[in-house]
């Protein structure tokens, strides 16, 4: 089984625009939810930065024996400049992948990842 919501929300007058895919899907071995955001702000510049800094990452795992559930967390935030019509729009970005893993059986996690 499996369920997918989409939602979008535009603002114009906040010059925002956010996107998030949500999804649950069940089988025989785990429940799984998947969370999709994609956040934009857009802001007027007079100047532009000459070196713009790589986005930030941020990965986070957090896994838990007791309950048999599995956490995976993943955002990249920056911004990036744009031209339009003789100016300068500064777009702030924030994009995050969020997993949550629910394992049905005694057996934990059958695919585990091992880090060296």
């Amino acid at each position: 089984m499996k369920e997918i919501l989409f939602r979008n929300a535009t603002s114009l007058a906040k010059r925002r625009k956010a996107l998030s895919i949500s999804e649950i899907s069940e089988d025989k071995e785990c429940k799984t939810f998947v969370r999709k955001s994609f956040i934009y702000l857009v802001t007027p510049q007079m100047r532009v930065e000459q070196t713009v800094p790589q986005p930030d990452i941020y990965i986070r795992k957090f896994t838990s024996a007791k309950t048999k559930e599995e956490k995976f967390s993943f955002r990249v935030k920056g911004y990036f400049y744009i031209a339009k019509d003789y100016c300068f729009l500064k777009v702030s970005f924030c994009h995050c992948l969020k997993i949550n893993i629910l394992w049905k059986a005694k057996i934990f996690s059958p695919k585990s990842a091992t880090l060296t």
